[in-house]
């Protein structure tokens, strides 16, 4: 099992059938994250997990490194063959932490407060979707009253034990029941329209609600608590052992002391580009590399920290001065409070919101898909950023603001970034999956008459990005 690099909706669905160890590490962190939130329970996420590590198994790999991309149908790296610095060391510093998750798992139930809670999300989801859909059912009054009721009676029952934080397991066969009648009441609904697929939406959020109780259920049913914890062991201790089999040592220039951008799997060669800025994506697979004694400490202070003055105080440059540059690190790697790093984290949120105010848009520029696309109507893909924050040249010329980069932002100030959401949201920046990759604003690409152009895709490691983040805020 093993996550597609991304989807896009437009012109004709296309699925990329493709990953990297990034969405590989974002999709473990993911699945942890939905556990932790209540989304599933423990034995549904150890059953993905297993499946995923199983799956990575059976996965050539160079020195302990996995390649920089993957054939999902059939397992064979792509060529070239490429081992990417900043890919192991996502993977790498995801693992450890996915790692840690599964030990704290053992032994701990979850506490049902989070599926009641989990289950109101998807609810709220649903009723949106119940809304934009019934438009067109005139004259199905009953059917929809019926379910209208039926929602509201589970809403009702959840809510309240939300606020009286009841942890009955007996609640769930319950709640379950209710939601098994309101998933029948979508079915007929939606089978009575001459065009069901348009109704797929509707199923979708109602099974899910159902899927979240019913998961939650086989937590507690009679079972092998001791093989629960023995799975969730194994688990753990196959994080690890992957992280640890990475060896960065073949990643580092001997003479410059820093990690190459990669080295071909063939030949071995390293690449003669090297990351040398702190604020970079790079600084996790550092800080790993250090942690592991592959790369000798002094290797950090090679770390070039040249700094710009933001607002009434100053900020680390990175080379395109994105939001993933800065913040993608901070998901599972925190900065010391007050530390250069985290003043930056600061100051860029600050100065990414200050400059879309002066352009009068929505903030959040980060490297992403935008509105060209190639032969085959992929959208192509670039890194973006703010001017003042980044070394590249040409930063004003575009402004392609990513929803994911919002969710970063939110480990920053969650405040702002949940205003920012609504502002996408108003400009139709959501869509089925999500919120979309991106919106690109950007005059020369704009079709007439039209402010701003929707990039229709979602990608498999922004999106797994946004989750991990939201979750390290909540």
């Amino acid at each position: 099992m093993l996550p597609p690099d991304n989807f896009q909706e437009t012109p004709e669905p296309v699925l990329a059938h493709r990953t990297s160890p990034t969405n590989i590490g974002l999709y473990l962190l993911s699945t942890a994250s939905a556990r932790d939130l209540g989304w599933i329970g423990t034995q549904d996420a150890i059953v993905r997990l297993e499946a995923t590590f199983a799956t990575l198994d059976r996965l050539a790999t160079c020195h302990g490194h996995f390649y920089n991309w993957y054939d999902t149908k059939d397992l064979r790296p792509l060529e070239p063959h490429y081992v990417s610095s900043v890919d192991s060391g996502n993977l790498a510093g995801h693992l450890i932490a996915l790692s840690q998750a599964c030990h704290d798992w053992q032994g701990v139930t979850i506490d049902l407060t989070f599926c009641w809670q989990a289950s109101l999300d998807a609810l709220d989801i649903l009723r949106d979707s119940a809304r934009d859909y019934r438009g067109r059912m005139a004259g199905r009054s009953l059917a929809w009253r019926r379910l209208d009721d039926e929602i509201g009676h589970l809403q009702r029952a959840l809510r309240l034990a939300v606020a009286n934080t009841d942890p009955r397991p007996e609640r769930l066969t319950e709640f379950c029941d209710m939601a098994a009648n309101m998933v029948d009441s979508v079915h007929r609904i939606v089978l009575e329209d001459n065009d069901p697929a348009q109704g797929a939406d509707l199923n979708a959020w109602a099974e899910s609600v159902h899927a979240t109780l019913k998961s939650h259920a086989r937590d507690h049913l009679p079972s092998d608590t001791e093989n629960l914890s023995l799975r969730l062991s194994a688990l753990e201790t196959t994080a690890r052992a992957m992280a640890m089999a990475m060896d960065f040592s073949v990643l580092l220039d001997p003479d410059r002391l820093l990690l190459s951008i990669g080295f071909q799997g063939g030949d071995g060669a390293l690449d003669p580009s090297c990351y040398d800025l702190l604020a970079s994506e790079a600084r996790l697979a550092s800080f790993i590399a250090i942690a592991k004694r592959d790369v000798p400490t002094r290797h950090w202070f090679r770390l070039g920290r040249p700094v710009s003055a933001v607002g009434h105080g100053s900020a680390l440059v990175s080379w395109s001065g994105s939001m993933f540059e800065y913040l993608m690190p901070s998901i599972v790697m925190r900065a010391p409070a007050d530390s250069l790093i985290e003043q930056t984290n600061r100051q860029i949120v600050r100065r990414q919101i200050t400059y879309a105010e002066s352009v009068m848009k929505p903030w959040g520029v980060s490297e992403s898909a935008f509105n060209v696309r190639d032969r085959d109507f992929t959208y192509q893909y670039s890194n973006f950023g703010i001017p003042g924050l980044g070394l590249k040249r040409g930063l004003a010329d575009n402004l392609v603001v990513a929803p994911y980069a919002t969710a970063l932002a939110s480990m920053i100030d969650p405040e702002a970034a949940c205003l920012n959401f609504e502002a996408l949201d108003a400009l139709g920046a959501k869509g089925r999956y999500g919120f979309y990759e991106a919106l690109d604003f950007t005059p020369a690409r704009l079709p007439a008459g039209h402010s701003v152009s929707i990039v229709r895709a979602f990608m498999a490691h922004h999106q797994g990005m946004t989750i991990t983040a939201i979750a390290d805020c909540l």
